[in-house]
C-alpha cells in the first residue's frame, strides 16, 4: 500500500508549524546548553558531580511541575498565546542562568527554564494534531521533534564554541536564550486552529474531569507513557554527562567532544525523525499499532548499540555507534508521540500530554542524572552508561505492550 498523500497545508497553518518548529529548537538549545558547560559551571559554583546531575532536576521539577497546570489551561485558552507566554518565561530564565552569581541563582533559573519548557512539548503536539489531518499527522509531529535533535545540537555547538573562544558561561547562556525573546511575540499573534470566541475563549466545551479520569483507564496511553519513561531515564544522563566522559576517558578536546555529539546527534535526528513519520504514517493505513511498533523496534535495537557506546575505547567503533543509537532513538521520539495522538480523543490530548510529560519526568530523569552520578562514583562512567542502557529494552516491551493493547481497546 502505497504512503498516504500529503495534502498542502494552508500558508497560516505553515507558519505556524514553522513558529512551533522552531520553539522546540530552542526549547531544546536552551535546557541543553548547560550539558556543554560541566567543565565551567563545576568550577565556577563548586559542584561534585552529584550536584551538577541536579541541575537537571531542577530543570525537570519546573517541567513536570507545571506541566499539569498547561495541559488544563490549553484546553481552555489561545495555545499560540498561550505558547508564546511560555517560550518568553524560559528564555529569560536563559538568559538569567548566564548572569547567575551564586549556585541558588542558578537552580533556580533552571527551575523556571522548565516551567517555561512545560509549554513546549504540551502545547506543540496538541496543536499539531489539531491543525492536520490524521494520515500525515506522523510525518508532522516528526517534523516538529526534529527540534531535539537541531536543538540539542545546537546547544552542544554554542557552549562548545563559547569555551573553545574563551568568553565563558555567561555568553554561552545569553546566546542561547536572547532569541527566544523574539520568536515568544511572534507565536503569540499565530490564530488558533480551533475555533475561538470573542474573549479568546475556545468554542468548544473543555474536557470534563471525568475525560482526565479516563486515561488511566487506556493500557495502551499508560504503556506508552511507560516507554518514554524508560527511555528518558537512559537519555538523560547521556545528554548531561557525556560531554565529559568522551573529554577524560576517551581523551578527546572539548571542541570535539560537543562536536561528536551535536554532530551524530543532528545526522541520527534528520534520518531518524523524518523516517519515523514516513513508516509510521505507512504502516498506521494498514495497522492501528504502526506507531508503537516503530517505537518497540527502535528501543530495541538502540539497547546494545547504546552500551557500545561506552564500552568500546575506539571512536572507529563508538562513532558510529553513537551514530546509529542516535537515528533509532530519535526515530521513537515522534513515534510513541504520534502513539498518543492515536489513543487519546482530541478533545484530551493537551492534557494526555501534559500527564506523560509529568510522569515520565518524574519517574524518568527527575532521579536519573544524580543516581546516574552517584552509580558512576561507585563502579565507574563507562559501566554505569551500560548499566543504564538496559532500560532501553524494558522501553521497547512497553511499546510493544502499547500496540497490543490498542487492538484490546478497539473490540
Amino acid at each position: 500500500m502505497s504512503a498516504p498523500h500529503a495534502p498542502r497545508l494552508p500558508r497560516s497553518a505553515r507558519t505556524l508549524l514553522a513558529l512551533v518548529l522552531a520553539a522546540n529548537v530552542l526549547n531544546y538549545l536552551d535546557r541543553q546548553v548547560v550539558s556543554a558547560l560541566e567543565r565551567e559551571l563545576r568550577q565556577a559554583f563548586s559542584l561534585d558531580r552529584v550536584a551538577f546531575g541536579a541541575l537537571w532536576s531542577a530543570f525537570t521539577l519546573g517541567y513536570m511541575t507545571f506541566a499539569p497546570a498547561v495541559g488544563y489551561a490549553a484546553d481552555r485558552v489561545r495555545r499560540p498565546r498561550l505558547l508564546g507566554a511560555c517560550i518568553l518565561v524560559w528564555s529569560a530564565a536563559t538568559c538569567a542562568s548566564g548572569l547567575a552569581r551564586t549556585a541558588f541563582e542558578l537552580y533556580a533559573a533552571r527551575f523556571f527554564i522548565g516551567v517555561g519548557e512545560a509549554g513546549c512539548l504540551v502545547i506543540g503536539p496538541a496543536l499539531l494534531s489539531d491543525l492536520v489531518p490524521a494520515a500525515v499527522r506522523g510525518r508532522v509531529l516528526a517534523a516538529f521533534y526534529l527540534g531535539m535533535p537541531i536543538g540539542g545540537a545546537a546547544g552542544y555547538l554554542v557552549g562548545g564554541a563559547a569555551r573553545h573562544a574563551g568568553l565563558g558561561y555567561t555568553a554561552a547562556f545569553l546566546a542561547a536564550g536572547l532569541p527566544g525573546l523574539l520568536l515568544a511575540a511572534a507565536t503569540a499573534r499565530r490564530p488558533d486552529p480551533r475555533p475561538i470566541a470573542r474573549g479568546g475563549v475556545p468554542t468548544a466545551r473543555p474536557p470534563s474531569a471525568a475525560a482526565y479520569r479516563s486515561l488511566l483507564t487506556r493500557p495502551a496511553y499508560l504503556a506508552v507513557v511507560a516507554a518514554q519513561t524508560f527511555a528518558v531515564a537512559v537519555l538523560a544522563p547521556i545528554l548531561h554527562f557525556a560531554v565529559r566522559f568522551f573529554e577524560e576517558a576517551r581523551g578527546l578536546a572539548p571542541l570535539e567532544a560537543t562536536g561528536l555529539l551535536a554532530g551524530t546527534a543532528l545526522v541520527g535526528g534528520l534520518v531518524g525523525a523524518p523516517l519515523s513519520g514516513v513508516v509510521g504514517d505507512r504502516l498506521a493505513a494498514r495497522r492501528r499499532d504502526g506507531y508503537a511498533l516503530v517505537a518497540a523496534v527502535g528501543y530495541g535495537l538502540a539497547a546494545p548499540l547504546v552500551a557500545l557506546v561506552f564500552l568500546a575505547p575506539s571512536p572507529y567503533v563508538f562513532a558510529p555507534a553513537l551514530l546509529v543509537a542516535s537515528a533509532l532513538l530519535f526515530a521513537c521520539m515522534p513515534a510513541v508521540n504520534t502513539q498518543i495522538s492515536v489513543v487519546v480523543p482530541a478533545p484530551a490530548r493537551a492534557m494526555a500530554y501534559a500527564a506523560a510529560v509529568f510522569v515520565l519526568h518524574l519517574l524518568g530523569d527527575m532521579a536519573a542524572p544524580p543516581l546516574f552520578g552517584a552509580v558512576a562514583d561507585a563502579m565507574g562512567t563507562a559501566p554505569a552508561f551500560a548499566a543504564f542502557s538496559s532500560l532501553l529494552l524494558f522501553a521497547s516491551f512497553a511499546a510493544f505492550v502499547s500496540g497490543r493493547a490498542m487492538g484490546r481497546e478497539r473490540a
